[in-house]
Parts: C-alpha cells; sequence; structure tokens
C-alpha cells in the first residue's frame, strides 16, 4: 500500500513538472476483445493516461495487475468469455483465416455487443457518474463497433484504438481515402509498386471485405445499441463518423506514406517500453551463455507451435540440429505435446518475456507468425524475421518488413525441412538481414516525440476539443461524391453538349455557305 501511495505521489509530482494537458479527466476505457496481444496497446494507453493523472475505468477481461489508484475495473469480464491464450492451433488458425471479415464480424464483434447489457454497463448508460462525470470514451477500432454508441449515450467524445493496421470500416469511419492503387489492404500482402492486376484485386479486396462487414455487423449492431442504449439513437454508422481521432498501432517508415487525415494519428510501438519484463535466472543464464546466437521461435499468444504438424515438427528438430551451436529459444504452452527427440541446443519455456528476449544481445533471429505488435518489438532491437504468417494482418505486415530487407518468409503450409533450413541459414549468415534491421529500427524510432506522448496529447485533445475537432469533411459525402463522379460527368456533359454544339453550328454555316454558292452559280 505504502509502494502504491509512493508512486501515485511521484505520478502526481510527474503531472505537475510536466504537464500534458490543464487538468485531470475521467476516462471510460472499454476492451472486450479476449486476445492478450492487443491489450498490450491497450495497457499501455491506460498506464500512460493514469501515469499523468487521469482517472480510467475499464471494462476488460485482463485487468491491470498492481494497478495504480487511479485505475477502476468497473466490469471485468473474466468467465465471461474463454481468454484467447494458447488456444488455437494452427489448423484452427488457418481455417479462421479463411474468411476471416466473417469470422471478426461473427465471433470478435457482434456477441461483445451483449455486454451493453451488463448490470455496471447499465448503470453507466441509465446514470451517468457525476463525481465527476465522464470525459472521454476510448474502445478497440476493431469489430465490435457498438461500443462507440456509449459516446452518445454519455455526451462526450469517443477516442478508437487500433493495435492493427486500419481495417476498411475504420478508415471510412474517419473519412481517411483507402488509396488501394498503392497502399496494401489489410487482406493482401501486396507491396508497392502494385502491378495493374495487383491492383485490381487489390481494390476489390479492399471494398468487398468492408461490405461484408457492414452485411453481418450493421443490422445487428444496431438492434443491440437501440435495445441497450437508446431505442431513437442515430444508426452506428453516423454515430462512426463523430468518432474524434483514432490511435493506430502503425508508423509511416514500415507500413507506407500515405495521405492522412488530421484524426488518423500513428503510434506504432507504443506498448514497447510499458511492457519490458526482465528475464527469470534461468533463462538469463541460458541466454548469456549462448554466445554463438540464440533463434527466438513463437507464433504469439494465441497459436501453439506445438500443434503443427509432426512432420513439420521432426523437419524443425532436423534444421536446429544442424545449426548448432547455435541454439533455439521456443515458446510452447505444453512440452509434452512436443514429439520425441527435442534436440540439445532447443530450450522451451510455457512462458517468454518476449521483448526481454529480443532485446538480448545474443539473439540473432526471430522466428514469428507475424503479428504486428511482435515484429514491431523484434524491429525496436534490429532483429531479422523469419515470417510463417498464418492469418490475420500477418501476411501483410511480413511482407512490410521483406520489402524493407529485413525478412524472408516461408509458407505455413509448406514447412519442409528444405525452405526451413534455407531460411534460417540465410538470415544467421547474409549480414545484409541484420543491416537493414538495424538500420530500419533506427528509422522506427526517429519521431519528434514518443508514442506514448503522442497518444495522451491527442487523447487530451480530443476531451478539450470535442467530437468535431478533427472530423474529416469526406465523412459527410458519398462515395461518389468524394470520386467527383457528378462533377466529372457534369464536365463530361459539358463537354459533349459543346462538341455536339459546335458541330451542328458548323454544319448549319457550311450548309448556308453551301446555299449561298448554289446561288451563285445559278445567277452566273
Amino acid at each position: 500500500m505504502e509502494l502504491r501511495i509512493l508512486l501515485s505521489i511521484i505520478g502526481a509530482f510527474c503531472v505537475g513538472v510536466f504537464p500534458v494537458g490543464n487538468e485531470a479527466y475521467r476516462i471510460l476505457a472499454v476492451f472486450p476483445l479476449p486476445s492478450k496481444s492487443h491489450h498490450l496497446m491497450f495497457d499501455s494507453i491506460i498506464k500512460g493516461l493514469t501515469g499523468r493523472g487521469h482517472q480510467v475505468d475499464v471494462v476488460t477481461l485482463y485487468p491491470l495487475k498492481n494497478p495504480p489508484p487511479n485505475y477502476k475495473v468497473i466490469a471485468n469480464l473474466e468467465g465471461k468469455q474463454e481468454s484467447l491464450v494458447n488456444q488455437l492451433s494452427v489448423a484452427i488458425a488457418i481455417q479462421f483465416g479463411s474468411d476471416f471479415t466473417r469470422q471478426l464480424a461473427l465471433r470478435s464483434g457482434n456477441p461483445f455487443c451483449e455486454y451493453l447489457g451488463l448490470p455496471e454497463m447499465q448503470e453507466i448508460i441509465k446514470n451517468p457518474p457525476q463525481d465527476p462525470p465522464y470525459d472521454l470514451v476510448v474502445t478497440e477500432a476493431c469489430a465490435a463497433n457498438c461500443f462507440i454508441a456509449l459516446g452518445y449515450a454519455l455526451n462526450v467524445p469517443v477516442v478508437l484504438a487500433s493495435t492493427l493496421i486500419p481495417l476498411p470500416w475504420l478508415a471510412e469511419s474517419l473519412g481517411q481515402p483507402l488509396f488501394p492503387a498503392f497502399i496494401s489492404s489489410y487482406f493482401t500482402s501486396y507491396v508497392h509498386p502494385m502491378s495493374f492486376p495487383e491492383r485490381v484485386m487489390n481494390t476489390i479486396t479492399v471494398y468487398v471485405n468492408n461490405m461484408k462487414f457492414r452485411y453481418y455487423t450493421d443490422a445487428f449492431q444496431n438492434a443491440e445499441i437501440r435495445k441497450y442504449i437508446d431505442p431513437n439513437i442515430p444508426p452506428l454508422r453516423e454515430l462512426e463518423k463523430n468518432v474524434t481521432l483514432a490511435l493506430v498501432n502503425t508508423w509511416h517508415s514500415l507500413n507506407g506514406i500515405q495521405p492522412t487525415t488530421p484524426g488518423f494519428i500513428e503510434v506504432g510501438g507504443i506498448h514497447m517500453q510499458e511492457h519490458y519484463t526482465p528475464l527469470p535466472q534461468e533463462m538469463e543464464k541460458w541466454m548469456n551463455d549462448s554466445t554463438s546466437g540464440v533463434i527466438f521461435f513463437t507464433l504469439g499468444s494465441m497459436v501453439n507451435i506445438e500443434t503443427l504438424p509432426e512432420v513439420t515438427m521432426r523437419a524443425l528438430y532436423s534444421v536446429f540440429r544442424r545449426i548448432a551451436p547455435v541454439r533455439v529459444l521456443m515458446k510452447v504452452a505444453n512440452e509434452s505435446a512436443l514429439p520425441p527427440g527435442l534436440p540439445d541446443n532447443v530450450r522451451t519455456f510455457s512462458w517468454i518475456p518476449q521483448v526481454a528476449v529480443l532485446a538480448h544481445k545474443n539473439t540473432k533471429v526471430f522466428i514469428t507468425h507475424g503479428g504486428l505488435m511482435s515484429t514491431q518489438e523484434a524491429l525496436t532491437y534490429g532483429v531479422p524475421l523469419i515470417g510463417i504468417p498464418i492469418f490475420s494482418d500477418q501476411h501483410v505486415n511480413i511482407a512490410a518488413y521483406k520489402t524493407r530487407g529485413l525478412a524472408v518468409e516461408l509458407d505455413v503450409h509448406n514447412l519442409s525441412e528444405e525452405p526451413i533450413s534455407w531460411a534460417i541459414n540465410e538470415i544467421l549468415y547474409n549480414p545484409k538481414y541484420s543491416e537493414s534491421a538495424k538500420y530500419q529500427s533506427k528509422k522506427f524510432l526517429d519521431r519528434p516525440m514518443s508514442a506514448m506522448d503522442t497518444a495522451v496529447f491527442w487523447i487530451e485533445y480530443a476531451v478539450r476539443h470535442g467530437p468535431g475537432a478533427l472530423r474529416s469533411p469526406v465523412v459527410d459525402l458519398s462515395w461518389w461524391q468524394m470520386e467527383q463522379i457528378d462533377v466529372y460527368g457534369f464536365l463530361a456533359l459539358c463537354v459533349i453538349a459543346i462538341i455536339y454544339g459546335t458541330v451542328r453550328i458548323v454544319k448549319v454555316l457550311l450548309g448556308v455557305r453551301s446555299t449561298i454558292a448554289k446561288k451563285r452559280v445559278k445567277r452566273d
């Protein structure tokens, strides 16, 4: 208790010495997604806000351990849904990615809207606190857009937080043009410059998936907000247009340069500082003793390596055995599920402090599923990658790293010994990858202010200036107005009318001239 009080005093002192805003605000944060990796970003934002003196009330499945005094869990979702940590096999993850938009909408979107009916949520909606009142709602930009309606219920601005590269429906909410001619969609892995067929497919993929998402979510989520908030509430599509801004886990040096609306705030890597956990003593000794280098291998917080087919695991064992004395560190939730014969140079742990491992001087290669959080951690510490993307944004993430020269990619459907051996030896012994990783790391970290300071500034800005502060005019236009189809059509008609009129006048003049000429001939 004394430590918490001391930290609170230190935090208050820092806020006083280094003020970011004019006053402390009360913020409602709603993060229902059961993916632990997504909460790395959410928890970092929450810690950044509480560290600057703001009161943050949270709806979450993963409450903070040792929370500050100005942090309060108002609805704990533990027991109301199952955490996805170490719950997916490779096969299920591949299946999940086969129609990702549908799965996202029906599994990670619509069901969460029922949480609006929780007694704790209904108390906030029907009897909002006044001691003090809420100043802002922060929620995830993923598939449960229904929580945007809390801004309407509480009459406060809404800020979205996206752990992924922007989904098309987020861009639509912000009035952020999609630029499929040169920006890869969430659902493809094309890179600039794209060929004509790639631009066609990229464009189709963007708009088809946006329409699919709207088809699966609009009616259901509108019904939920009318049921739990207000029968006369405006449609969700209209509420989305009043989102003040979105904090997006991207940075242009990695994800590409594009024109952006002011409400599109890039804070890529914001989770890094808040989630550095030191290595356990046993693991640290093993890492320090690995002077020939370490390959770190994980498929993230949800997908388990040990669910790879046995033939794939045997191929990995064979390659890992041959690269000794280089060592391999693997995150394996259930070691007993591994085939027997684990090579002597391989260690497994059920939990690994990933940032600390990637920061270690002996880590030479990161074999990864390609999640944005994980790859940003490797990028921060200049570690080259071997990507094995499975679903979601993993394909487009790895494509970005390949383009920048610090990654190679393996096909999850073809993990035989030959490609695995090639990839590991290529990254280990071709210096161009480590050199590119170090250069891209410097570029990624070279910013005018930290990601955390950027996020907190714009959140406070949203409170100070309200929902319309950064509202793009694009949200008030239909697609054909935005693309100037009506203007170009009108101008085309004008040109056609001028050409037609000119031709008619010329014909008339030529006719008159011909008539005059004929009369002269008759006279003569």
